[in-house]
């Protein structure tokens, strides 16, 4: 919730999920006081550090410096640690930064084929997609009970996954069928839990109203 002595926000980013989405639920989760940006491209990209979009600029209650934040994995951490849904004991959290790790290679050795060439990437693709499968349902279980030992709390790898199964569904509704047969059968119940964390959560209503077709997509 949030109070007169929190910060509040400016997120900058593109009008698409993409590597935007979770920094975007994190902010809506935290109940906190934030807009959004969407800057005119290219000509607002020597304006901003790096270069890069997404950037965070936090303004601080008490009027000292903006800071500003660029990457989006720093920024996802950053919020996360800042509003708590990461656990307090560093082993605890490491253990979800990883698995949003691995999540981020499969999406990283995704978009090579939705943007270039469909079979040259498609083994190694597959290669990371099955191994990541293989070692979800437990890695799910051991980051929820590390975080909450009750499963009802929303935690940082929550809303990373969402976001990013919401960014593949926002690639692959432009591509032709094969594409998606790709993610076939990725929605494990580990996984649909998640899904349903997200829609269930009452700060993330309006953001994930349209967003009923990702279990249709991943069935």
């Amino acid at each position: 919730m949030s109070t007169s002595t929190q910060p509040s926000y400016v997120f900058r980013y593109f009008k698409v999920p993409g590597l935007g989405e979770t920094s975007r639920l994190l902010l809506l989760a935290s109940g906190c006081k934030w807009t959004e940006e969407n800057p005119e491209w290219p000509q607002e990209k020597p304006n901003q550090p790096f270069g890069r979009l997404p950037v965070l600029v936090e303004k601080s209650a008490d009027g000292s410096p903006d800071f500003v934040l660029s990457e989006s994995g720093t920024i996802e951490r950053y919020l996360a640690r800042r509003h708590g849904f990461l656990p307090s004991d560093p082993k605890k959290a490491a253990l979800q930064e990883q698995l949003r790790d691995q999540f981020a290679d499969v999406l990283g050795s995704y978009l090579p084929i939705a943007n270039f060439n469909f079979e040259d990437g498609k083994k190694k693709f597959e290669e990371l997609l099955a191994k990541l499968k293989e070692v979800l349902p437990s890695a799910l279980k051991n980051n929820r009970s590390s975080v909450d030992p009750e499963g009802g709390k929303i935690t940082y790898i929550d809303l990373y996954i969402y976001g990013m199964l919401k960014s593949i569904i926002s690639i692959s509704n432009a591509k032709p069928p094969e594409y998606s047969i790709l993610f076939k059968n990725l929605c494990t119940p580990e996984v649909t839990k998640v899904i349903a964390n997200v829609h269930a959560h009452p700060s993330l209503q309006a953001q994930v109203a349209n967003d009923k077709d990702i279990f249709a997509f991943l069935a």
